[in-house]
């Protein structure tokens, strides 16, 4: 497979010199031969279709509302990028939250960059381009889109990493996540836990220790530095750490009787130990119970 200017990213798909600027009536006067530096056209809104293989699956509706505001304001500052299908049709290359916003703010047409002969490979590595420059895909968003690409395509690591032109070793961690339990892909996804966390997660032996470890994470809000600390000590453990309430508790009751009180767990079990320097410490605690 020759290498395609995918690695460029999007600057290798957008004019970057002032070029002539058509009306989406006449695209049928641009020749397929044509290069896409030549011209820039309006089409109509309602001839696009959404790229099959866009990796990003949530859109916040409150950032979509925000680019729709500017939009009518400033208007459509970057074109989007499409190819033609058929009957004056055309697919979605680049440009997904820009074609939502456009429609949002009631536009008919839009300025676009017609880019003939796109093979579904291209689409679908354009799609992670953009959406990796403009840091739009949360990370299992971004490990789909690199499984469609081996999948689909069968593209390796190696090649996946140079056309996006990243290192090989995060196309491989990024995959990783996909073998996490659904439950801590979720959490990574809604940007619960972070990519650090789930990197410490991954190397966890097995799905149930994997869950247990997001329970505590999320629980005592660990940060990464925390996680990795607990876990190297002893990933078993982390299990058994206290919750916030019962820490609270155990701090109002050394403060009632005056002494050190710890506590910490055993499977369902809560074990609190009181420490005393002298018998009269005790005899002091009975009474008090008394």
């Amino acid at each position: 497979m020759n290498k395609s200017p995918l690695g460029r990213g999007l600057s290798s798909l957008i004019p970057n010199k002032q070029v002539e600027r058509g009306d989406y009536k006449n695209t049928n006067s641009l020749s397929e031969s044509q290069s896409i530096t030549d011209r820039l056209l309006d089409i109509d809104i309602q001839s696009i279709e959404t790229n099959p293989y866009q990796p990003r699956t949530e859109f916040i509706q409150e950032e979509i509302e925000n680019l729709s505001r500017s939009i009518k304001d400033k208007g459509i500052l970057q074109p989007l990028v499409v190819t033609p299908t058929d009957n004056s049709h055309y697919q979605l290359i680049a440009g997904e939250r820009r074609l939502r916003a456009a429609k949002l703010a009631g536009l008919t047409s839009v300025p676009v960059v017609v880019r003939y002969h796109v093979s579904d490979q291209d689409k679908a590595e354009l799609a992670l381009i953009e959406n990796i420059q403009r840091q739009n895909l949360n990370p299992i968003e971004k490990a789909k889109g690199f499984m469609d690409l081996q999948q689909k395509f069968g593209m390796t690591q190696e090649l996946i990493a140079k056309q996006l032109d990243i290192s090989r070793s995060s196309v491989a961690n990024t995959l990783r996540y996909l073998q996490l339990p659904q439950s801590v892909q979720d959490a990574l996804s809604q940007n619960i836990i972070t990519e650090g966390h789930a990197k410490i997660i991954a190397g966890l032996p097995n799905a149930e220790l994997q869950e247990k470890v997001l329970k505590n994470i999320v629980s005592e809000a660990l940060n990464v530095r925390q996680t990795e600390q607990i876990v190297k000590k002893n990933p078993q453990a982390i299990q058994n750490q206290v919750s916030p309430e019962v820490k609270t508790w155990i701090s109002k009751l050394s403060d009632t009787i005056h002494n050190k009180v710890e506590v910490r767990r055993k499977g369902k079990r809560y074990i609190v130990t009181l420490n005393f320097f002298d018998e009269s410490e005790i005899e002091s605690l009975y009474k008090k119970l008394s």
